[in-house]
C-alpha cells in the first residue's frame, strides 16, 4: 500500500467515529491512543519512519490499521477509530481450508465449517431458512442482566432433521458435521440464534408474536440503510452505570430514611448520521422496562427547552444543545428507521 492509493490521499479524521474511553482500562487506552497518534501523524503527511519511532507502530501495522478503519460498519459509516480496538472483527470470518477435525472429542479445527457447508450445499441453507420461517424453533429470553441471554426451544428436533437433510444431499459419515462429537449442534444453535436476531421482526415472531405493526415490508428486511442524512436512521442504546447512589427522604416527623440505588440506566436515542443525541432518560432501577423505552422516545420527539444553569459561568456554547433547540422546526420530527439495543425491553 502507498500514499498514492485514492482513499489515503486525503483522510478526513474529523468524521471518523471515535471510541468510548470509559469502556477500557488504562493499558488499553494507552494502546489505542498510540494507534490514533500514528494515524493522525500519517494523515498530516509525516514520514512513516518518524511515525514508527514516535509511536512504536510499525509500517505493516499502520497500513493494516488504515485498511481496517476504512471498512464499512453495519451502521452505514466506516469503522474509523473503532477499528483500533484490539480483537474487534471488521469482516465476517470466511473459511477457505477444508475441514479437518482434531482433538479427542472431534471438535477442534471446525471453525467456519457450517458456513462452508451451507456454501457448498445451498439447499441446506434454504431448508433452514424455511424451518425458521415456519417457526419450527422458538426463542426464549432468559434474563436481561448484562448481555442478552436466549434459549432455543425445538433445537433437538431441528438438529435431527438437519442431519437427515445432510444425508439426502450426499454428506457422508466421514464429512462434517457427522465427524464431530456433537454433530455440529452447537454451531447450528449459534447460526439459528444469529438468524432469528437478525431483525426485530424475525426475533418477535420467534418469541411468539402473531401480529406485528409498523415493521418494514418483507423486501426491506435486509436491514436499515446506510445513514446518509439526518433523521434517516436512529439508534436506541441502554448504558448501564454501575454506581451506588443513596437517596435520603425526610418524613413529616423529621426523620430521615435512606434508600440505596444499586444501578442506573442511561437510555439515549442517537441520530446515526450526525451522532447527535435526540433525547435521553435516566432509570433508577436494576432493569429498564418498555415504559422507559417509550419515555425515551417521547423525550426524543418533544422539543427541548433551554435549561437555566445555577453554576456561574456555565452556559450553552455556540453549537451546543439539542437539534430541536437550534432548529425549532425539528420538534416532533420522526425518523425513518430505529435500531434497538437487542430489543431488551
Amino acid at each position: 500500500m502507498s500514499r498514492r492509493k485514492p482513499e489515503l490521499q486525503a483522510l478526513d479524521l474529523t468524521i471518523w467515529p471515535t471510541v468510548a474511553w470509559t469502556e477500557f482500562d488504562a493499558p488499553a487506552r494507552t494502546r489505542i491512543k498510540l494507534r490514533m497518534q500514528a494515524i493522525e501523524r500519517y494523515a498530516r503527511g509525516e514520514p512513516v519512519k518518524d511515525i514508527e519511532h514516535a509511536t512504536g507502530v510499525n509500517r505493516r501495522q499502520l497500513y493494516r490499521l488504515l485498511d481496517r478503519a476504512l471498512e464499512l460498519h453495519h451502521d452505514g459509516r466506516i469503522y474509523g477509530f473503532r477499528a483500533l480496538i484490539a480483537h474487534v472483527r471488521v469482516a465476517e470470518y470466511v473459511r477457505v481450508r477444508p475441514v479437518t477435525v482434531q482433538g479427542e472429542r472431534g471438535s477442534r479445527g471446525a471453525v467456519g465449517a457450517l458456513s462452508l457447508l451451507f456454501e457448498r450445499y445451498p439447499t441446506l441453507a434454504g431448508w433452514l431458512r424455511l424451518q425458521l420461517k415456519q417457526r419450527r424453533v422458538k426463542l426464549d429470553q432468559r434474563h436481561t442482566d448484562g448481555a442478552l441471554h436466549t434459549r432455543l426451544r425445538g433445537l433437538q428436533a431441528l438438529h435431527t432433521e438437519f442431519l437427515q437433510q445432510c444425508r439426502q444431499v450426499g454428506v457422508t459419515a466421514a464429512d462434517y458435521p457427522f465427524n464431530t462429537a456433537g454433530h455440529a449442534i452447537r454451531s447450528l444453535s449459534a447460526c439459528v440464534k444469529a438468524e432469528l436476531l437478525r431483525s426485530f421482526g424475525t426475533a418477535a415472531r420467534a418469541a411468539g408474536a402473531s401480529h406485528l405493526k409498523g415493521l418494514p415490508r418483507p423486501d426491506d428486511e435486509a436491514g436499515a440503510p446506510a445513514a446518509s442524512r439526518p433523521y434517516q436512521v436512529v439508534e436506541f442504546d441502554g448504558h448501564k452505570l454501575d454506581i451506588r447512589l443513596k437517596v435520603v427522604v425526610s418524613d413529616p416527623l423529621g426523620l430521615k430514611h435512606e434508600f440505596e440505588i444499586e444501578r442506573v440506566w442511561l437510555l439515549v436515542i442517537i441520530d446515526v448520521c450526525t451522532r447527535a443525541v435526540l433525547g435521553y432518560h435516566l432509570v433508577l432501577a436494576r432493569e429498564y422496562s418498555r415504559y422507559d423505552v417509550i419515555k425515551t422516545i417521547e423525550k426524543a420527539l418533544e422539543p427541548h427547552p433551554a435549561r437555566i444553569f445555577s453554576i456561574p459561568g456555565l452556559a450553552y456554547g455556540t453549537h451546543d444543545g439539542y437539534p430541536s433547540q437550534r432548529l425549532p422546526e425539528l420538534a416532533y420530527v420522526a425518523w425513518e428507521w430505529i435500531k434497538l439495543d437487542n430489543a431488551k425491553a
